[in-house]
């Protein structure tokens, strides 16, 4: 029997195939996340302090997602002008 990871895992397997798609969506979903959880907040308590400090905690998680992001898409084109220019490094 399959477990809830293993499922999950699964439906990412796909695209594992195109890294940079995989990250890209990533951003995006932790793009959402963060401004959906912020909106909450804000729509629970109309207190903007404590709407500012929610965003400022969860900030890290999408610049994480934002760099690998960047990290990937660099490395990506690196490799390419590698193969493009004919040297090996």
């Amino acid at each position: 029997m399959k477990t809830l990871v293993d499922r999950i895992a699964a439906l990412g397997a796909p695209l594992k195939k195109y890294p940079l798609a995989y990250r890209g969506i990533g951003l995006v979903v932790a793009l959402i996340a963060y401004s959906a959880g912020v909106l909450l907040v804000d729509s629970l308590t109309h207190i903007g302090f404590l709407v500012v400090l929610v965003a400022l905690y969860f900030l890290p998680a999408v610049l994480r997602a934002w760099l690998l992001f960047y990290w990937q898409l660099r490395e990506e084109l690196s490799a390419w002008r590698g193969r493009r220019s004919g040297k090996a490094f």
